[in-house]
């Protein structure tokens, strides 16, 4: 054979080779590509998302298959149309304006809605994503991408929609409000309803728990904290609390809050308080307005991305980005290895691994079903899952897709919640809910009403709300607007009427069209009650139900522009108990109580009902008499009221004199408006009683430069100790003929204008305008610091007394600690004190000055009874007191040389005194005659100008010098 001929032989043989080799490859690599052709198609017909493509002119040239495509589109035609082209296709006109746009300009698109209503009316939901596609040369070939079934979805965001405005329209209607504190950041969240109560507009979102007790009534703070450090500590299931805060206008509103510790951590500590709070200024109307964050709570469930998941012998093999980010991986590399069974909750394995014993025996598919799943950070999400299995290269492969639906879950729950709280507010609060057609006929209503009204609810179904409210009550508001807090009688099923409150908001069709109301009601009848009651106290004196302060002041308005239109005149007479106070102090409030309203019943039923008797408070009354013709008829009336009071009261047994004062002003000569009037009528009165009181007077201007003097003089006591202007001078206290053993402070004012002035001249003043127990403090402090020093120069030589007066007792401890102070800061015993306590004094709360009393005899401190014999008391308090002295009232001494009633009652003094152990003493003697009949008696202890009378400082440490220097000369053995 000729070598040409075997070499073409060779060389064809070589191509054959070639060739088939070639086929073969081409094969395989066919049959693979077929293979993951065949893979994709599973992948695509399991998961949710669809896929597509269209040429340059938008027209569709291949869709994948799956079910959500079919649903979608049906059986018709979808190749060589655009999307917006396929029969019953819809999308929203400007929507598809944009995206006609965006293709014009070849740019990406994301999430264009398409809508398709079937042929049983159902409407699908679907979201294209696509990109451009073009050659290597950049020429445009068309789109492709991606779409998704978002029917599920929107019907859930819509769901979770009309839920929430089902919720607000009902907390609207019902007037409630709510509240959260995040215990840990010190962050309280309010909804906009709590700050409507108080006439604002919106409260801010989030602010500081410490922000609301600063807004509180300062009466009403610490009380407020107590109460939720309790309900923190767990000592309180509930937290309740009521409290005051201003309004926009400024004025005090009462609110309610209630809540509970509804989250705490592992150690029990409170993390997270919820409740709600109302407006209980108008007892509740709205018990809580559920007005929570809507970010928290309008939470839209979102359509996670589906994950793929490709794993064999339960490895991982293969994770796409969506899975990544489902599971918290950094990238889908991390996932790669893992064990698949540890990405599961330990308590659905056996239902996985259920699934997985049927994916690996043979190639199948498994639909889906909700897992928890762990993440990689620890945390854990519900998924959806669905698989299909096949055999690669020998070996089963399972291909899962995973779809979070975690979200989804929590907004049903949140939803659920929601309402389940709702439907408790509703039940707790008191209210019952109603609804209503268009023609105010009952439809539904809750079963709270059947104890409101005690009807049964299928009584009232079908029924309107005027057939139950009594004839002449206004209806309901017939209009389409919301309505709040409408308060209507009804007639209940026994015959009782009630109020009701009652609000409510229109319910409209998807038209527009009012199909009927819906709203809460509430049984007010209480609240009503009260109100009724507060307007009777607001304009009555709640001891005698005269008219108070405010009535006066607009029934004597009315008067006065009724006598300056007829030029008629009017008085104002302002009646004071001459010895109200001491019948006060001596038998007790409530006998001056008793007192009061004894005299108010006497006064009116003196007067025409023309006329006006009114209580100011105290024992101040106040009378505006009409008609009157001249000055000498008002001093008649005021002369007959004083006889009328002149006759004695009896009141718990006792039969008392009291005696009034009366100052008089009359219209139009001493004011032309009530508030002169009554300041003039005030002149007066005190002009009547600093004449010895039991008399009138009329105005005259002259006192008013009388009150201007009073006032200024006050308001110079209020300085004078700021200025060192008192000063203490000391009186003797004598035993026997000349012994001093002792001496009583007397505090004196060295007025800058009018000299040295006595405590008649403005003690009275002191105890009127609050000022005595800063005095008397003053007396104790200066007294004992000066007897320490005599003590310290002359050691155990004399006591010293002090007075002690009401104010200053009533302090109860503070007094005793402040006693006890003052001795150790002197370096003073007990005994070197003596309190003198007059009877008005100890008797103005005796069970507790009693205890107060005894508190500071443990001191060693001894007590004088001062002004004996004057007060109204009872001597059973000698033996309930550590009593070591009674002094003898300087007005039973002016006669006792020559009165022998005077005379009787010291020796009877005397002799009791002596019966129970205590010393007598006396006070004011002026004479040697005085004395030695004291002394004849049994008198101890004098002081008088018969021996000395009060000296300073300095006059008196002489006295005690002399006197010491005399002891020593006739000491014995000198």
């Amino acid at each position: 054979m000729p070598d040409w001929l075997l070499l073409a032989a060779i060389s064809g043989g070589v191509v054959y080779l070639l060739m088939h080799r070639a086929l073969g490859r081409a094969s395989r690599q066919l049959t693979e590509l077929a293979a993951s052709e065949g893979r994709f198609r599973d992948l695509t017909e399991l998961s949710a998302d669809w896929f597509w493509e269209t040429d340059a002119e938008h027209r569709i040239t291949w869709i994948s298959a799956g079910g959500s495509v079919a649903t979608l589109f049906g059986n018709k035609p979808t190749f060589g149309k655009r999307f917006w082209e396929i029969p019953r296709v819809e999308v929203e006109p400007r929507a598809l304006e944009a995206h006609l746009q965006r293709l014009g300009e070849q740019l990406p698109f994301f999430d264009l809605e398409i809508q398709r209503t079937d042929e049983r009316g159902a409407r699908l939901i679907h979201i294209i994503s696509g990109r451009s596609r073009v050659t290597p040369r950049g020429e445009f070939l068309g789109y492709r991408g991606v779409g998704r079934d978002v029917t599920e979805q929107r019907r859930a965001e819509r769901a979770v929609f009309e839920a929430k405005e089902r919720v607000e329209l009902a907390l609207d209607g019902g007037n409630l409000a709510e509240w959260h504190f995040d215990v840990e950041h010190d962050t309280l969240y309010a909804g906009d309803g709590w700050v409507r109560f108080l006439g604002h507009g919106r409260s801010p979102a989030v602010g500081k728990g410490a922000m609301l007790y600063d807004m509180m009534h300062p009466e009403d703070r610490e009380r407020s904290r107590a109460s939720m450090a309790r309900a923190l500590k767990g000592e309180l299931e509930e937290y309740v609390d009521e409290f005051r805060v201003p309004t926009r206008a400024g004025e005090w509103k009462w609110l309610q809050a209630r809540g509970r510790v509804v989250e705490r951590d592992a150690e029990g500590r409170a993390l997270r308080v919820s409740g709600t709070i109302a407006d209980i200024d108008s007892r509740k109307r709205a018990e809580t307005a559920l007005q929570e964050a809507e970010a928290r709570y309008r939470s839209l469930v979102d359509l996670a991305p589906n994950g793929v998941l490709v794993h064999s012998a339960g490895v991982i093999e293969y994770a796409n980005p969506a899975a990544a980010r489902l599971l918290k991986a950094e990238s889908p590399a991390q996932l790669i290895g893992t064990q698949l069974e540890a990405l599961f909750n330990p308590a659905d394995l056996p239902r996985v691994r259920e699934r997985q014993s049927v994916l690996l025996a043979a190639p199948a598919a498994v639909g889906f079903e909700e897992r928890r799943m762990r993440c990689l950070d620890g945390t854990e999400l519900i998924v959806e899952g669905a698989a299909v299995s096949f055999l690669e290269r020998g070996r089963m492969v399972v291909q899962g897709v995973l779809r979070d639906v975690t979200e989804e879950r929590q907004a049903r729950q949140a939803l659920a919640e929601r309402e389940q709280r709702f439907r408790d507010v509703v039940h707790a609060s008191g209210e019952y809910v109603w609804e209503t057609d268009a023609h105010w006929r009952y439809t539904y209503l809750s079963e709270r009403v059947e104890a409101v009204l005690g009807y049964a609810r299928n009584e009232l179904l079908g029924r309107a709300p005027h057939e139950f409210m009594p004839l002449g009550e206004a209806h309901f508001p017939d209009t389409q607007a919301p309505f709040r807090d409408v308060v209507r009688r009804a007639i209940t099923k026994s015959g009782g009427v009630i109020w009701q409150s009652v609000s409510g908001v229109p319910r409209l069709d998807a038209a527009g069209a009012l199909i009927g109301y819906r709203g809460t009601a509430a049984d007010v009848t209480a609240r009503k009650q009260a109100e009724a009651r507060i307007e009777y106290l607001a304009t009555r004196d709640a001891l005698t139900g005269l008219p108070n302060r405010a009535l006066l002041t607009d029934r004597a308005g009315q008067a006065i522009l009724t006598a300056a239109r007829s030029r008629a005149q009017l008085a104002v007479l302002c009646v004071d108990l001459d010895r109200f106070k001491l019948v006060n102090d001596s038998l007790g409030h409530q006998a001056g109580d008793a007192l009061l309203r004894a005299v108010a019943d006497r006064l009116q039923n003196t007067l025409s009902r023309e006329d006006t008797l009114a209580r100011l408070g105290g024992d101040d009354f106040v009378l505006l008499w009409n008609g009157l013709k001249s000055a000498e008829d008002a001093a008649v009336l005021a002369q007959r009221i004083l006889s009328i009071l002149a006759r004695p009261f009896t009141v718990e047994g006792n039969a008392l004199n009291v005696g009034a004062s009366i100052g008089i002003s009359i219209y139009p000569n001493d004011g032309r408006d009530f508030a002169e009037l009554l300041k003039n009528a005030d002149a007066a009165l005190y002009d009547a009683k600093e004449n010895g009181g039991g008399t009138w007077r009329l105005f005259a201007p002259a006192l008013n430069a009388r009150a201007g003097e009073r006032l200024r003089i006050e308001n110079e006591l209020r300085g004078a100790l700021a200025r060192s202007e008192l000063v203490l001078h000391w009186q003797p206290v004598v035993r026997g003929r000349g012994q001093v053993v002792g001496a009583e402070a007397l505090v004196r004012w060295n007025h800058s204008g009018r000299g040295l002035m006595m405590p008649e001249e403005f003690v009275p003043l002191a105890e009127e305008c609050g000022l005595i127990r800063a005095i008397g403090e003053w007396t104790l402090e200066r007294a004992l610091s000066q007897a320490g020093a005599w003590h310290r120069k002359m050691p155990g030589r004399a006591w010293f007394a002090v007075n002690v007066s009401a104010p200053e007792l009533a302090q109860g401890d503070a007094y005793v600690e402040r006693i006890e102070a003052c001795l150790r800061a002197n370096s003073l015993a007990g005994s070197c004190l003596e309190l003198e306590v007059t009877e008005r004094v100890l008797m103005s709360s005796l069970a507790e000055n009693v205890e107060t009393l005894r508190r500071i005899g443990a001191l060693g401190v001894r007590f004088a009874i001062d002004d004996f014999g004057t007060g109204y008391s009872s001597l059973a308090y000698l033996r309930r007191l550590p009593i070591h002295k009674l002094k003898i009232d300087r007005s039973f001494l002016r006669a006792i040389d020559s009165h022998a009633a005077d005379e009787a009652i010291v020796r009877a003094i005397a002799a009791m005194a002596g019966t129970l152990g205590i010393a007598v003493a006396a006070e004011g003697v002026e004479s040697e005659a005085q004395l030695k009949r004291l002394l004849a008696l049994g008198c101890e202890e004098w002081q008088g100008h018969y021996f000395s009378a009060p000296l300073d400082a300095s006059a008196f440490e002489a006295l005690l010098l002399d006197a010491a220097a005399g002891a020593a000369r006739t000491a014995p053995g000198r």
